[in-house]
């Protein structure tokens, strides 16, 4: 039972999570006025993609939620502020899809674990074909920040998932 509920969080929080992240991305260029530039890079380098869809993995909730605050106290309203705001919503809102459509809290905080771990390791192949100054610790350093994604969304993914019985 666990692993049809698992299959269904892992699947629909995947596609919630790429999705919000491609549009709070798209919107913020288009507000920046950079969608071009955005554009012209993938096609220069197709590999981008992988940091539009799954860019939020690399910033730690509470550095975004610091940057954010920031940016509000000081009035900065532009794009780096819709960026942050989606940093912070297209987990979220793929945490609790992952809750609901879980079918147990297992399922629920399971999917969305697997889903973290997905963008770090979309990250790490990213560390090993751009071959940084060590891929190895990149690799380490992307799969640490997949952990504390899917624990800290993962607490909100049990938060709405169906009750069970024991």
């Amino acid at each position: 039972m666990i692993k049809i509920g698992l299959g269904k969080a892992l699947g629909f929080s995947l596609l919630a999570f790429i999705g919000l992240n491609f549009l709070f991305i798209i919107i913020a260029e288009t507000v920046g006025g950079t969608l071009e530039s955005l554009f012209s890079a993938i096609s220069s380098d197709p590999l981008i993609i992988i940091t539009i869809l799954f860019a939020p993995i690399i910033y730690l909730p509470g550095n975004v939620i610091t940057s954010l605050y920031a940016q509000i106290s000081f009035g900065i309203i532009d794009a780096s502020l819709i960026r942050s705001i989606g940093f912070l919503v297209s987990p979220f809102v793929a945490a609790l899809v992952a809750g609901r459509t879980g079918e147990s809290k297992g399922g629920s905080f399971g999917g969305w674990m697997i889903t973290a771990l997905i963008g770090s390791a979309a990250w790490g192949v990213l560390a090993f074909v751009y071959l940084g100054p060590n891929p190895i610790v990149l690799l380490i350093g992307y799969v640490l920040h997949g952990v504390v994604y899917g624990i800290f969304y993962g607490c909100f993914a049990l938060l709405f998932s169906k009750p069970e019985m024991y």
